[in-house]
C-alpha cells in the first residue's frame, strides 16, 4: 500500500509518500481501507515534536494520522463488535496514528458505522475535533439552557463543532475568530462574535457587561479567570504557545494561577484532552446525519500526494490562528458520497 512515511521531527522534508506493507491485522483490529482523512493540529505537533513534551508522552511514530472513514477489509478473530468486510466505517487511530495511508489496522473500539447521509469527508473530519468538542463541554461546570459559553478559536476544527454543540445544548454563545471568519460562525449559531483582530475579548466583554459560565478555550492563552463568573469554570483544550520550547513553563503557568486552585478561587480550570469513546462518536454521526450538526471543511483536496504539504502547511497558521475548520483529503480521487467498489 501506499502511505506517508515521517523520518524525523521537523516539517514537510520530513515525510514522503512510500510503498510500504498493509499493516498486521491483530485478532482484536478491524483493517480498514481509507477512504478519507482529516487533519489535526494534534497531527502537526507530531510532526515537529513540539511542544517537546509529545516526544516523551507520545514519541515520533512511523505513518502519522490520526482521523479517518472507510470501508473494512477484514476483522480480526477476536472482535466481538459485529462489523462486516464491505462495512462503511469511520474513527480513529489516536495516537497510535497510522491514517495517513491506504490501509490501517485500528481496535475495533476506535470505531463506528458511517451513516448513509453522512458524507467521507464529513466523517473523517469528526473524530478528533468532535469528540474534543462534545467531551470539552461536558467537562467542569455542566452548560445548562441560557448560561454564558465562550469558545476561543470558534473558527477552527474543534471550535467549528463546539459552538454548534453549545448551542444544541441550549447556551448562549460567543465566538472568538478574525475579521474572515465572523460570518461564518455566526452561521453556526453563535449569539455574538468577536473579531480579535479588531477588539480584545476583554473589551467585547465589558462592553457588553458580559462574564461567562463556561470558557472553551481551543487556541492556548493565560488569564481567563477575569472573565469567569464565580463558579464559572475554563477547559483548557490547547497548551498556552503550544509551540513553546518550555513546555514545563506552560504547565507551571497553569498549575500556578490562582483562577486554577480550588482553593484560591471558586472558578475552576481544566486541562483536558479527549479520549476515544465509540458511544461519542456514533452520537456526533446521528446529530450530522440529522441535519443538527454541520462539520465546517474547509480545504478539500484529492490524493495521498497531497496529504505531506497538507500536514505540514499548518505550520504557516500557528501563531495567527488555525486553518479555518477541517482539512480533509480524500485518498480515492474524488469529493463524493460514495466509493465504487474494489
Amino acid at each position: 500500500m501506499k502511505a506517508v512515511c515521517q523520518a524525523g521531527y521537523g516539517g514537510a522534508e520530513q515525510l514522503s509518500v512510500q510503498e510500504v506493507p498493509l499493516p498486521k491485522l491483530e485478532a482484536s483490529s478491524v483493517l480498514v481501507r481509507i477512504v478519507a482523512v482529516s487533519v489535526n493540529a494534534g497531527d502537526h505537533h507530531m510532526l515537529t515534536g513540539r511542544p517537546f513534551l509529545i516526544r516523551v508522552a507520545v514519541g515520533r511514530q512511523a505513518i502519522p494520522g490520526m482521523d479517518f472513514s472507510g470501508v473494512v477489509h477484514a476483522v480480526g478473530s477476536g472482535v466481538e463488535c459485529n462489523f462486516s468486510e464491505g462495512d462503511e466505517v469511520f474513527g480513529t487511530a489516536d495516537t497510535k496514528c497510522g491514517a495517513f495511508a491506504e490501509y490501517i489496522s485500528v481496535p475495533a473500539t476506535n470505531l463506528v458505522r458511517k451513516p448513509e447521509k453522512v458524507t467521507w469527508e464529513e466523517a473523517a473530519a469528526l473524530p478528533t475535533a468532535g469528540m474534543t468538542a462534545l467531551q470539552s463541554l461536558r467537562t467542569g461546570r455542566p452548560v445548562e439552557t441560557g448560561g454564558r459559553v465562550l469558545i476561543n478559536g470558534a473558527s477552527s476544527g474543534v471550535g467549528t463543532f463546539a459552538v454548534q454543540l453549545a448551542k444544541l445544548m441550549g447556551a448562549n454563545v460567543t465566538g472568538v475568530c478574525s475579521t474572515a471568519n465572523v460570518a461564518m460562525v455566526r452561521s453556526l449559531g453563535a449569539d455574538a462574535v468577536v473579531d480579535y483582530k479588531k477588539e480584545s475579548v476583554e473589551q467585547a466583554a465589558a462592553a457588553a457587561g458580559e462574564r461567562y459560565d463556561k470558557i472553551i478555550d481551543a487556541v492556548g492563552r493565560l488569564g481567563w479567570h477575569r472573565l469567569l463568573k464565580p463558579k464559572g469554570s475554563h477547559v483548557a483544550v490547547a497548551l498556552p504557545n503550544p509551540e513553546s520550547e518550555c513546555v514545563p513553563c506552560s504547565l507551571c503557568a497553569i498549575a500556578c494561577s490562582p483562577w486554577c486552585c480550588c482553593c484560591l478561587s471558586s472558578s475552576k480550570s481544566h486541562m483536558f484532552m479527549q479520549e476515544v469513546r465509540a458511544a461519542d462518536m456514533d452520537e456526533l454521526a446521528k446529530m450530522v446525519a440529522d441535519g443538527q450538526l454541520r462539520p465546517v471543511l474547509g480545504l478539500r483536496l484529492v490524493g495521498i500526494s497531497e496529504v505531506p504539504d497538507a500536514l505540514a502547511g499548518h505550520s504557516e497558521t500557528l501563531g495567527q490562528g488555525h486553518r479555518t475548520g477541517k482539512t480533509v483529503v480524500s485518498l480515492r480521487g474524488v469529493h463524493s458520497e460514495s466509493m465504487e467498489r474494489e
